[in-house]
């Protein structure tokens, strides 16, 4: 991920435009060759520096899904945030040369070559990973000095914490279930694939071969005094027959364009669909999937799914995955999780599309036992507990040190 990061610098410049550079390779990290933005004791914090913690900071927001700044007073808060971070890692930095802490080099040489192999690392960002990796491990060394005078999370605080929130234990009723959708045609779609079949007609007429006019102008009366629902039928006529002409070896250039148009059109008439179709169509699958026995119906259901449905994950033949509440929506979910596993649903409208779902297997709801959760519970709360100590022990420090701003974020930014 770090050459990501190196590559996503939020430029501190005169103005936020939304893009993102990549900064000079600096020698080091907190150097004065570039513009010193704070004091903490006797190290400078350099606008260099909040470039970079903003740069990782984004590659987290991105890789988690939080909004990135977008605004000057965004970006200005991200910027401060960044600062601050960089502040509290300096104070353990120094509380770490302080206290004497020695890093094992040799283990942290051969965690970063071994980090540059695997990601393809260029040497500049060796370098700044190792800095970075270094860092890491002088500040956990020194929180960790102050853990081990903290006392761990116990097995009644545990117990305690499950008990109080219980209900936040509960699961759902969840159901594996395939998915079979149609979805009627648009007007406009409809209307431009029919002007196309009636271009193939015309075009069909002008041909000097007789095999490939007259599938056109054999129609053509009937054509004109037809209604529109029967001249889509005859439309659909023409083309099949100029189709099934491919393989005429008689055919010139011309002739060979006219007929190779024919197939891709009539492939593309197979999906469109009224809604009327689409019920009549999805009752039809629903009833042959219904009338097999359950040990049949998954595999019928994913090839006739592959073949024809225009729902979600068709090419999977329709897998939705484990359902439950706020996964698909209320109309999916209310069919998926009422139905008993091997049944087949009825035709229900979802989103626009007529779909079918057929259930695999479900879990009904319940509560996790404290043996189910007590290991992740007690990761969670001797966290809370580490991240507690953090902020305990930088506020100490912040309130034993000289911190003193050289300028202002706010006017770099202007």
């Amino acid at each position: 991920m770090l050459p990501h990061l190196i590559c996503c610098v939020l430029t501190l410049g005169l103005a936020w435009s939304g893009e993102v550079t990549p900064p000079p390779p600096p020698a080091s990290l907190g150097t004065t060759t570039d513009r010193p933005i704070r004091f903490v004791n006797n190290h400078v914090i350099t606008q260099g520096d909040v470039q970079r913690q903003n740069a990782i900071r984004m590659g987290v927001f991105r890789k988690t899904g939080r909004v990135l700044p977008e605004t000057d007073g965004e970006l200005l808060r991200f910027c401060n945030d960044s600062l601050e971070d960089l502040t509290d890692e300096t104070l353990l930095i120094q509380k770490a040369e302080e206290l004497k802490v020695s890093i094992n080099r040799d283990r942290l040489a051969s965690e970063v070559v071994a980090e540059a192999r695997s990601s393809g690392y260029l040497l500049r960002d060796m370098a700044i990973f190792r800095t970075l990796r270094e860092r890491k491990l002088k500040m956990d060394a020194v929180l960790e000095w102050y853990e081990r005078r903290a006392a761990l999370v116990s097995p009644s605080e545990i117990e305690a914490y499950y008990n109080e929130h219980r209900a936040e234990f509960t699961r759902p009723s969840r159901a594996k279930a395939l998915m079979y959708a149609l979805h009627p045609t648009a007007p406009d779609e409809r209307q431009a694939l029919v002007t196309y079949f009636a271009r193939l007609m015309r075009v069909a007429q002008s041909s000097t071969n007789d095999a490939v006019k007259l599938p056109a102008t054999s129609r053509l009366e009937a054509y004109l005094a037809a209604d529109l629902p029967g001249q889509e039928q005859i439309l659909i006529a023409i083309a099949s027959d100029l189709a099934a002409l491919a393989a005429n070896p008689d055919l010139n250039q011309t002739d060979r364009e006219i007929v190779g148009e024919a197939a891709p059109l009539l492939k593309r008439w197979q999906g469109v669909r009224t809604r009327a179709q689409c019920e009549v169509e999805t009752t039809a699958f629903r009833t042959e999937i219904a009338a097999l026995p359950m040990a049949q119906r998954q595999v019928r259901f994913r090839e006739r799914t592959k073949a024809e449905s225009q729902g979600p994950h068709a090419v999977d033949g329709g897998d939705l995955g484990w359902v439950e509440t706020k996964t698909y929506g209320q109309d999916i979910e209310d069919q998926i999780l009422a139905l008993p596993a091997g049944e087949v649903s009825a035709p229900f409208w979802t989103g626009g599309s007529v779909a079918v779902v057929l259930v695999l297997e479900r879990e009904e709801g319940r509560t996790q036992e404290f043996a189910e959760v007590s290991s992740l519970l007690q990761h969670g709360l001797q966290m809370e507990r580490q991240d507690l100590v953090r902020r305990r022990v930088v506020a100490v420090l912040r309130a034993q040190s000289s911190i003193k701003d050289l300028v202002a974020l706010k006017d770099i930014l202007r």
